[in-house]
Order: C-alpha cells, then sequence, then structure tokens
C-alpha cells in the first residue's frame, strides 16, 4: 500500500462542499495522501472554491481536474485515472468523512491484501427535520450497512458507492482492459443509477474480494429537495431502471451460470413486475399507502426496462463469459 486518493467528484455542488472539504481538511492520517476535485461539468464556481481551499490548507495535497462529460460514472473514471496512490477513495460532494476514516480503511487493506472494495457506514443529515417516512425508505439514499456485518462480504454482495473505497490495481484493470460497462450513475438531475453496484462486481469478477467495516463512518449531508416524496418516488425510479442489466451480472455469482439460466430469471422476474403493476393498482384503489406507490413506481419501470434491456443484458452475458470463462464452469 502506498497511500489513498481521495476522489471527489462534484456538479455544482458550491453549497455542498464547504462541509466536505471541512472534514476532509480535519483528516488523522499519518500516510500519504491526496484530494483530487474532478468537477463534473459544473458552472457555479466549484472548482475556484476547491482551489481557495487547497491554497489556504497546505498540509492537503490536492489538485483540480476536469471531466467535460457528465455523468458521475465518467467523473469517477478520470479521477482514479489520475490518482496516484494505490486505495481509491470516493467521496461525493456530500459525504463528511469522520477524522479517522482513511486511517481505518488503510489498516484493514494493508491486513488483508485481497480486499477490492471496502465500503463504509454513512448516517443521514439534513438542514430540516427527516419525514415521517424516512426512516422506512432511507436504504435508498447510500445509508446505513444494509444488514452487512464487518469482514468479508458473500460474493456478489455490492456496497453504495458514497464514501466507498476501491484498489486501484483493480479499477486499473477494468480501464486497461476495455472492459464494458452497461450501466451509469447520476447525470446532472437524472437520477439513473447501478454504476457503483457494476463495479463491485466487476472488481470481484476479478478475483478480489469486497469488505463492509462498520466503524468506517460518515455523514452523508441530505439537502432538503431531496427529502420531497416526488423526488423520492423518481429516485426508485432510476433505480429500478438498471433492471436486467445487473442480472448478467447476478447470473456469474450462481452455481453453472448460463444464458438459459439469465433469461429464465429475467423472465421469472418480468411477469412477477407486470403481476406487481395490477396488484399495486387495486391496492392503490382500496389501500393507498406510501410503500405501495413506491412498489408501483418499481414495477411499472421494470416492466419498461426490461423491454428496452432484456437483449442488451443477455449480449452483455454473453460479454463477459468471453471476459471470464472461467467463471462459467
Amino acid at each position: 500500500m502506498t497511500g489513498i486518493s481521495i476522489v471527489l467528484c462534484t456538479h455544482n455542488g458550491y453549497s455542498r462542499l464547504p462541509q466536505t472539504l471541512s472534514a476532509i481538511s480535519s483528516l488523522n492520517f499519518a500516510g500519504d495522501w491526496e484530494l483530487i476535485l474532478v468537477d463534473n461539468c459544473s458552472d457555479d464556481g466549484s472548482s475556484e472554491l476547491v482551489s481557495r481551499f487547497l491554497e489556504s490548507n497546505l498540509h492537503v495535497a490536492g489538485r483540480v481536474i476536469s471531466e467535460p462529460k457528465a455523468g458521475l460514472t465518467y467523473a469517477r473514471q478520470t479521477g482514479w485515472r489520475n490518482a496516484n496512490y494505490s486505495i481509491v477513495l470516493f467521496c461525493d460532494d456530500d459525504n463528511w468523512l469522520a477524522s479517522d476514516y482513511l486511517e481505518i480503511a488503510y489498516s484493514i487493506f494493508k491486513n488483508n491484501p485481497n480486499i477490492g472494495v471496502l465500503g463504509g457506514n454513512g448516517s443521514p443529515v439534513s438542514e430540516k427535520e427527516f419525514p415521517i417516512w424516512f426512516d422506512e425508505f432511507s436504504h435508498s439514499y447510500a445509508v446505513g450497512n444494509n444488514s452487512k456485518k464487518s469482514g468479508k462480504q458473500k460474493l456478489g454482495s455490492a456496497h453504495y458507492g458514497a464514501a466507498c473505497f476501491f484498489l486501484k490495481e483493480a479499477l486499473d484493470t477494468i480501464h486497461d482492459s476495455n472492459l464494458n460497462m452497461v450501466l451509469s450513475d447520476r447525470k446532472g438531475k437524472e437520477l439513473a443509477s447501478g454504476g457503483d453496484v457494476e463495479l463491485c462486481f466487476l472488481v470481484q469478477l476479478l478475483g478480489f474480494d469486497l469488505w463492509y467495516e462498520e466503524s468506517l463512518s460518515f455523514k452523508h449531508f441530505i439537502t432538503s429537495p431531496r427529502l420531497d416524496w416526488a423526488y423520492y418516488l423518481k429516485l426508485k425510479k432510476g433505480i429500478a431502471s438498471s433492471f436486467p442489466l445487473l442480472n448478467s451480472y447476478k447470473i456469474f455469482f450462481e452455481n453453472s451460470p448460463s444464458i438459459k439460466k439469465l433469461r429464465k430469471q429475467n423472465y421469472r422476474q418480468f411477469w412477477f413486475a407486470i403481476k406487481g403493476v395490477f396488484l399495486c393498482q387495486y391496492r392503490s384503489f382500496f389501500r393507498p399507502s406510501r410503500k405501495n406507490s413506491v412498489q408501483l413506481i418499481e414495477t411499472k419501470t421494470k416492466v419498461k426496462s426490461f423491454l428496452q434491456n432484456h437483449n442488451r443484458s443477455i449480449h452483455h452475458f454473453e460479454y463477459l463469459l468471453e471476459k471470464f470463462p472461467l467463471k462459467s464452469d
């Protein structure tokens, strides 16, 4: 291990960055580390704000680079390709890292050399009181442990990308091998997601382990507009839009993966979604609830996404078989 590169990606994050940067400046870590700010099509002065921060915080080695192609996935790729150290931390512009965040992670990587991904535990904070429904649906906001226990996770598990560490060797292998990715993350106001999960799957297909550590603590700042119910439904729609593309990876972590199994899994979930649409519409009429509204959005989106993505998932599975032939044995 040579050190840690914090890749901080932002799109018009001027109002969110000060607290995030303040937490970074308070990090306690004796090893080598750097901050790379990736400005992803901002027009609000975010780059200038970070430049001023670096000028006034000389103990933080860092630089600002630009990624003109809109999208979090592209910003993260640009960040890791410019990283100087062996561990890469993807820090969003609303993630407030605990002061020991780097120290804990570095020790875990050093003592477990096959780790490729290491996730932490986010706690939600906001500028206003959380709505009554938040606790029930908070897992969609990249907070909590998602029922994980500290240590190595089951093959085929994944973390949310917020404040998540990746081994640069694994990321470079993905890039150098020209491994195609079929999912993206948010692009401006578009809330498509799944790129972080896909990255976790690819790292595991390369033979690395995925870990979780409860003591890796950070705060995830959630702005008021993101706590509106309409926004949450839009968020769930973006998450469901990845169906069934992630199945092309999930099938790899089952025994004897095959196209036949993938087709069967896709169609089974597709018909379940169709039945779910009718069931949720019935409930909406007789027993309306927030949970039912979420399920209706998810099932409708999955039905539409299946028609758009089923063939793509099959083609991508065939592509993965070529890249990882031993995984099909």
